[in-house]
């Protein structure tokens, strides 16, 4: 038998060749000795975990609909062309590691312990094929680990309908040999392949119809259709169910985020583990609460989204003319109960395992409108203090997948909407979405957001696909979705929008003025004041001097919020190249080092 090497943290790279060494260090494993048991698999495999995003790559998610101090390079639209692949997503190592563990597993005695891993490998392989197509497109589909010299190294990118062909084809493999059992919400199952296989394939049959020509639209078809049967298999033999199903519990959104650890919940398929005993820590809270992490707000694009109590849309101008100017207190009143979960209602929140209602201070946000998803309790609140598991999989998100692709697809009934939106609506203590209401008659605000939907090469009603984008956005925000679904859509042009918001009707000029002063709570009392340098004092009122310490797009006039702009400019000049910016950029040395078989993306 050829004897190979094994290397617990190996740092090959699939386009770059190394040179054999002749002496192996002491911590180097023999693989025809390895693999032999459970215990060593496990060990091999731990390592694909690290696949997953982490915490604050998902509630400090790259997007439209939170603003921080400092946006990121995909936002601002100053991404460059890399030298290296050190520190971007085109990196291969892993995919070296899972092929490895494939060639191998069958080198345990154990059978059925072989299926579960051989599972897991198929698993990962698809995922992290998924990841590198929604960066760079094309890649090369490579299924075994080469050697220095092969000539596979230097393969051309495939296309990407042919991967995510193969990837279908792991994911299937997956579904097939790992176990049912739901051992823990941090292992992979059976059903996690499923949803996964739901999210990969309703991402590519969106990207199809969305970017690609007619010649394209049979094969987005096929994956919708894939999209919403693996999604619809995982809601019926699956067991998951929502938190709160059922309803009642107007706050059941918000306990299912900040319990800690989601063990033993069964809305998550799989989730990633942080937990202070193990020294598994993330930043939240901090980055939440201290106004010098980042400042992160929603932006009223986002916040408008939310329905009213009743359902009603609460950007309809006849019943409410002023929604663009509501000042908070008022904004914040009668809305969707995600709604104030999600975000800081002044005057109502209180933070987990507190009795007093929490203070509210503007300035730890850029917008004013504070983030609170997966707050835990103040002991969090120190830096890299926040212990609180992350989501990776949960059946809300195969609900709203299995939504989507139908509504694309132009086959979702009203059973499909009560099997799945209503579920999340009903928790939430909303009323059910009737199909004939939203069909025929789109929101005129939605449709500003999502111009795109409509020039589709796709079947479905522009209505129910706006109304399934908005409960995707309500329900999932912060859950590092946002910007994938935004690419998919071809809706990058958000990104040059205004970040706004909360409102003021005016700004305090003078002692005697009071235009700038806001009750945010409600309670009949100022809580903030904008003014131009000359004011009253209030006890206990913020005061904020307009051009100083908060920008307004009418300046002294008042208006809403501005980050990462100005009254001239207000998107500070953001520009969406829609020819490249939808894929990301390869390192100049892999096109190099391949002789040029691997080209760069289009206009990079």
């Amino acid at each position: 038998m050829k004897k190979y090497i094994l290397y617990i943290i190996p740092v090959l790279a699939l386009f770059t060749a190394c040179n054999e060494l002749n002496t192996y260090p002491k911590d180097a494993v023999n693989s025809e000795y390895y693999f032999q048991n459970e215990s060593q698999l496990e060990q091999y495999s731990n390592q694909f975990y690290t696949l997953f995003p982490g915490a604050a790559s998902m509630y400090n998610e790259v997007s439209d609909e939170i603003a921080i101090a400092e946006l990121a390079d995909e936002v601002r639209g100053t991404r460059t062309v890399p030298t290296n692949n050190s520190g971007t997503n085109w990196n291969w190592t892993m995919l070296r590691h899972i092929n490895y563990l494939l060639e191998h597993v069958d080198q345990c005695t154990d059978k059925e312990v072989a299926k579960q891993y051989a599972g897991l490998a198929y698993f990962f392989r698809a995922y992290l094929y998924y990841d590198r197509v929604r960066h760079y497109g094309d890649v090369p589909w490579i299924d075994k680990t080469l050697g220095s010299d092969d000539p596979l190294l230097y393969s051309a990118r495939t296309d990407r309908k042919i991967v995510m062909r193969n990837v279908m084809v792991d994911l299937d493999s997956a579904i097939n040999l790992l176990p049912a059992k739901k051992s823990s919400v941090y292992r992979v199952n059976k059903y996690a392949a499923m949803a996964m296989k739901s999210r990969i394939a309703l991402f590519e049959g969106t990207w199809h119809y969305y970017h690609s020509e007619e010649s394209c639209k049979s094969f987005a078809d096929s994956m919708l259709t894939v999209a919403w049967q693996a999604a619809d298999t995982v809601m019926k033999v699956g067991g998951y169910t929502l938190y709160g199903e059922g309803g009642g519990d107007t706050l059941a959104y918000r306990t299912l985020f900040n319990q800690g650890t989601y063990e033993g919940c069964s809305e998550f398929i799989l989730a990633r583990c942080y937990n202070r005993a193990l020294n598994q820590y993330h930043n939240l809270n901090s980055f939440t609460f201290s106004p010098t992490t980042g400042k992160p707000g929603f932006t009223k694009r986002f916040v408008n989204h939310y329905l009213m109590r009743d359902g009603s849309r609460f950007t309809d101008s006849i019943k409410r003319p002023d929604w663009r100017t509501m000042g908070m207190a008022q904004e914040m009143s009668n809305r969707d109960p995600r709604m104030e979960q999600t975000v800081l209602r002044p005057g109502h929140y209180i933070q987990k395992g507190e009795t007093e209602v929490a203070t509210y201070d503007v300035r730890t946000s850029s917008t004013g409108y504070q983030l609170i998803k997966y707050v835990m309790g103040k002991e969090k609140d120190g830096y890299n203090q926040s212990d609180c598991d992350m989501p990776l999989i949960r059946i809300a998100e195969v609900y709203l997948n299995f939504a989507e692709a139908k509504a694309e697809l132009g086959t979702l009934t009203q059973d499909d909407v009560d099997r799945s939106i209503n579920k999340l609506r009903t928790r939430a203590c909303m009323p059910p979405l009737q199909l004939t209401d939203v069909e025929d008659n789109p929101c005129p605000y939605m449709q500003s957001l999502y111009p795109g939907v409509g020039l589709s090469q796709g079947k479905g009603k522009k209505g129910i696909i706006l109304e399934v984008r908005r409960e995707r956005d309500i329900e999932l925000v912060q859950e590092g979705f946002r910007y994938w679904d935004l690419m998919r859509w071809k809706e990058g042009q958000a990104f040059e929008e205004p970040y706004l918001g909360m409102s003021f009707k005016g700004v305090t000029k003078s002692t005697t003025d009071k235009s700038g002063f806001v009750d945010v709570t409600g309670n009949g009392k100022y809580d903030v004041c904008v003014h131009n340098g000359s004011y009253r004092i209030y006890f206990g009122c913020v005061y904020l001097r307009v051009n100083k310490d908060v920008i307004l797009t009418d300046s002294v006039n008042g208006g809403n919020i501005l980050n990462n702009g100005t009254q001239d400019l207000p998107n500070n000049g953001r520009k969406w190249n829609e020819d490249k910016d939808y894929l990301y950029p390869i390192p100049t040395n892999e096109i190099t080092l391949t002789g040029g078989a691997i080209q760069q993306n289009p206009c990079w």
